[in-house]
This record gives structure tokens, sequence and C-alpha cells, in this order.
């Protein structure tokens, strides 16, 4: 006597309305009925559900396993292109964790993009400077980023001017902008020496940019970072 749907789908250890649905889909041949009406499962039924089973924890689709089926030079190209997306898979989860244990080593870092390492000061990185960084390491072009990545990592310039400026009220006077921008100057002008070559940033990002850094920055700060960038074209010049 044989099994019913109920107890081949416990022995596979999948759910009676799978066993119906390999069925509909012919994945799962349909086993004969008893005297009373009832299908009755066999070894064979078994065996299919623990493959498909097993191939669909490997992560192939249900219509892959079907084409399983057929011994051929595609069955093996089937596994070697899932072996291609379960590698693709593992680098980019080695990459999450890499990130992560950036993290736990250092929580300054939380909220920061991949590649960027807290500075080597060691100034606090603030929730304000966490959402510039974000914004720049989406929106800057390649070269650009890395630029940055390099100079937060590695300079030294003392900017004591970033308290001040994380302080700024929005209703500084002229005075007080004009000093903290020359203030600013040498951090901002080190950041631009440290690769003179980086590509240009487009238009279209640099006013993304610009739009996003006015909803982080109150007008008073604002006016500090064009007063900066003012001076360093200047130097240029």
């Amino acid at each position: 006597m044989g099994w019913s749907t109920a107890e081949v789908a416990r022995l596979a250890g999948v759910s009676v309305r799978a066993v119906r649905y390999y069925h509909e889909i012919g994945l799962l041949p349909v086993p004969e009925r008893r005297a009373n009406g009832y299908k009755s499962y066999g070894a064979v039924h078994l065996v299919r559900l623990l493959r498909i089973q097993r191939l669909s924890a490997l992560g192939f689709t249900l219509a892959q396993i079907g084409d399983l089926d057929e011994p051929g030079p595609h069955t093996e190209a089937l596994f070697r292109s899932l072996d291609v997306e379960i590698a693709d898979k593992i680098q980019q989860l080695q990459q999450i964790r890499n990130e992560l244990r950036d993290v736990l080593e250092n929580e300054v870092q939380e909220g920061l993009p991949p590649g960027f390492s807290p500075p080597a000061t060691g100034a606090v990185v603030t929730e304000r400077d966490k959402s510039t960084l974000s914004v720049l390491g989406q929106l800057l072009p390649a070269e650009r980023q890395e630029r940055l990545k390099e100079w937060l990592a590695t300079s030294t310039v003392d900017s004591t001017a970033d308290d001040d400026f994380e302080q700024l009220p929005d209703d500084a006077d002229e005075a007080t902008r004009a000093d903290l921008a020359r203030r600013m100057l040498p951090a901002a002008r080190a950041a631009q020496n440290s690769r003179p070559s980086a590509d240009p940033t487009p238009p279209t990002t640099a006013r993304a940019i610009g739009t996003a850094l006015r909803d982080i920055y109150n007008p008073a700060q604002m006016d500090v970072l064009v007063r900066v960038a003012t001076l360093l074209d200047a130097e240029s010049a």
C-alpha cells in the first residue's frame, strides 16, 4: 500500500499544496489511485520530491529543474551558470560582511558610504558629515570619490574650524562667515590638491549636489561653503 498525499508530503518535507502544484506544472507525475479514489504515492514519487527539494535548495527554479530531467549539454550549462551566480552572490555578501565589520570595529563609520574611513585627524564625524559623504559618495564621478576618500583617510590638516562650522547659526554675521571661510580654506585646498587631475563634475551632478547640501546645511553654512569655493577658484585663476 502506498502513501497518501499528506503522508508523502510529510516524508519529503513539503506541503500538500506544493505536491499538488508540482502535479499541475508537470514536475511530479500523478500516481495511480486506489479503489477508494485516493492517490497512492510510491518510492518513485518520494525520490522525485526529494530531488526537487534538493535542487530548489541549490538555487534552481522549478522551470530549470524540469529542464534537468533530460540529460544533455544544457544540463552542465545550467549547473555552471548557477555556480557563477552563486559566486557573484558570495562576493556581494563578503563585501557586505566587510562593511559590517568596519561598523563593528569603529562605530564612527556607521552611516558612511562604502570605502569611506574616519578622518585621519580623529575628528568626530557628525550626522551632517555622514549625510554629505553619502550624497557625494553616490553622485561624484569615480575619480573625485577616490580623491575624497584618500584625503579623508590620510590628511593631517588641522581643521579646528570644523566645530565652529557645525555650530554656525543661520543668522551668523558677515565677519563671522568670512573668518570661518578663511579658516576652512587650508583643509579645502589640501582636498583639492590631493589629486588635481580628477575628472570634472558634470553640471547636472553639481546641481544635484548643491540641492542636497542646501537641505543638509543652514543658509549661513552654505554661504561659508560658497565663500570657500570662491577663494579656491581665486587661487587657481
